[in-house]
């Protein structure tokens, strides 16, 4: 019997022989460090342990009298552990409308215990899914296949249900890898998911098939490194795949379009000081245009990107902000920024909107004002607002407070910029900017897959503006860049993200991040525009690739149990 084998078997028996609060412990712990596969850590190896663990975990609850209520509360805790340490960062935002270190206390206290009921919440998915397991748990290999098809449509249902949050779905485990990220381009994030379970739990049955009282003969050992072997060749060949999609999809450049990306790093207490939005506005300014306007041709456009409310609504209200562009600026600089868009109601309340303005020169119209200006040979332009887009998927909380005046008597309602809740867009939408169309995304929107924007106006490249400054220098923003990047695979449209304190980048189609600016520093990339590749099949046809591995693997199981 080798090393490896006997390992296996001692953690086996350990996790089949725990009993009481210590089955709910261990699954609690399996989930945390399921966790740590995801970004910046991306410990892959902590999928076979997590995923491994918990079907034996299940299976050792099988001859239980309470199996029913066991198998529930194993799922639960697990995914408990792995939600709680996946969200943990929100707890940080509570801490920016705190007036001083004991409330600020207060908050951050608050916002740990909400974050552990959120957790808490979505983590009843899962508990569901262990559940319907037990009915139908058996001894063989295809318990493996109905665990994937139960915990995949659990992983759905919370990227569905109330708004849904995706956040940290089992497929983002490969985002590390851009090779093994690749089959989202085929069969989107859910899909990938179920690959990543199946390779993950192999392992575990290893031990089952090995775990004899003759451990020594060929016969044993062959079979305990069969399963083994499935999950090593299963990832060689995503791997091998991922590597020929990729160097078949090389990144090129648009040859009549640069883009700049600014990352203003103004810090979260500032950035919802009123006092300071003129501050912050120049933050952005002064950080624009420069050495690359200097390479910049007659013939081609620069799109400069700021972040998610960088102009607060200036460009609505205060025309001294045009103005500075106008003069800082040449007619084929083209402004993306993120900024509130305020409106008349027809009650004749404002109504505010978490925005994106394209701001570009405009020539002045035939009139007299025009004919003076070339008298006087001045370039007869303004710079004007061309288009707009209203966020449509709202955060919680950080863009809408349910129950307000209950959260505002706590001192919760300063989450949202405007101590009100913000309105929302119709939805995802494209815009033209200069020579190519963009799809528009503010910062939230990103997690959620095929929605980047409306099935049949597919884009030339997308622009994310965020802000993740309310969350420090925690995994929120590392694992918010992770997101995006599968966003780019999944559609093969490149994406241009500007974040206020980071991680800002310029990312290819296939995924590849091709520059970025560190969290918390100020800076400004600047780049060629890649061009967007071959529509995907994701992108055709969006989850009924993943529905349809879903149904073969309820035929294979069915099949089994029919046939046996």
């Amino acid at each position: 019997m080798n090393k490896l084998q006997a390992l296996l078997i001692f953690a086996h028996d350990y996790v089949a022989k725990s009993s009481g609060w210590r089955r709910y412990a261990l699954a609690f712990l399996l989930g945390v460090g399921t966790a740590l596969t995801m970004a910046p850590y991306y410990l892959l190896p902590l999928l076979i342990v997590g995923f491994g663990g918990l079907v034996w975990l299940l299976d050792s609850a099988g001859s239980h009298p309470r199996k029913y209520r066991i198998s529930f509360l194993l799922g639960w805790w697990f995914a408990f552990g792995y939600l709680y340490l996946s969200l943990y960062w929100m707890a940080f935002s509570f801490v920016h409308t705190a007036s001083g270190p004991t409330q600020a206390m207060l908050l951050l206290a608050m916002g740990f215990i909400g974050v552990a009921g959120l957790a808490g919440f979505i983590a009843l998915f899962y508990g569901a899914a262990t559940l319907l397991m037990r009915h139908f748990w058996s001894d063989h290999w295809t318990r493996l296949l109905l665990f994937v098809v139960c915990w995949s449509l659990a992983e759905f249902a919370r990227g569905h249900v109330l708004t849904g949050l995706p956040w940290n779905l089992t497929g983002q485990a490969f985002a590390g890898v851009p090779a093994l990220a690749q089959p989202v381009a085929w069969i989107g994030p859910y899909g990938l998911g179920i690959i990543v379970l199946l390779l993950a739990m192999l392992p575990a049955l290893a031990v089952a098939r090995g775990h004899a009282d003759d451990d020594r003969s060929d016969q044993r050992l062959l079979a305990f490194l069969r399963p083994v072997a499935f999950a090593a060749v299963g990832f060689s060949l995503v791997l091998l795949l991922g590597a020929v999609r990729l160097a078949l999809n090389p990144v090129t450049y648009s040859q009549e379009a640069k883009v700049q990306v600014v990352q203003p790093n103004v810090a979260q207490a500032d950035k919802i000081n009123p006092e300071l939005f003129p501050q912050n506005f120049l933050a952005a300014f002064n950080l624009s245009g420069g050495e690359v306007l200097q390479d910049l041709g007659p013939e081609e456009e620069l799109y400069i990107i700021w972040p998610e409310n960088a102009a607060y609504d200036y460009f609505q209200r205060d025309q001294t902000a045009l103005d500075l562009l106008q003069e800082a600026l040449p007619v084929n600089a083209v402004l993306v920024s993120g900024a509130i868009r305020v409106e008349d109601s027809p009650a004749s309340d404002l109504r505010y909107f978490n925005s994106l303005h394209v701001i570009r020169d405009m020539q002045v119209p035939d009139t007299a004002e025009l004919r003076q200006l070339q008298e006087l040979n001045l370039e007869a332009r303004q710079r004007v607002i061309i288009g707009s887009y209203d966020k449509h998927h709202l955060a919680p909380f950080g863009e809408y407070v349910p129950f307000i005046a209950l959260f505002q008597a706590l001192g919760f309602d300063k989450l949202v910029p405007l101590n009100n809740s913000l309105s929302r867009g119709d939805g995802p939408a494209v815009l033209p900017v200069g020579k190519t169309v963009m799809a528009p995304i503010i910062c939230y929107e990103t997690i959620f897959p095929g929605r980047m924007y409306p099935k049949d106006q597919r884009p030339d490249w997308m622009v994310t503006v965020t802000n993740d400054a309310w969350f420090g220098d925690s995994v929120g923003p590392k694992q918010h860049l992770a997101q995006a990047r599968l966003r780019t695979i999944e559609t093969g449209v490149p994406m241009v993200r500007s974040a206020n304190t980071g991680i800002s980048a310029i990312i290819g189609p296939a995924g590849r991040i091709l520059d970025t600016i560190p969290l918390q520093q100020a800076g400004a990339i600047s780049s060629r525009l890649p061009v967007a590749v071959e529509r995907t099949i994701y992108d055709r046809f969006g989850n009924i690739p993943y529905f349809l591995m879903l149904f073969t693997l309820v035929s294979i199981i069915l099949h089994r149990r029919f046939t046996s």
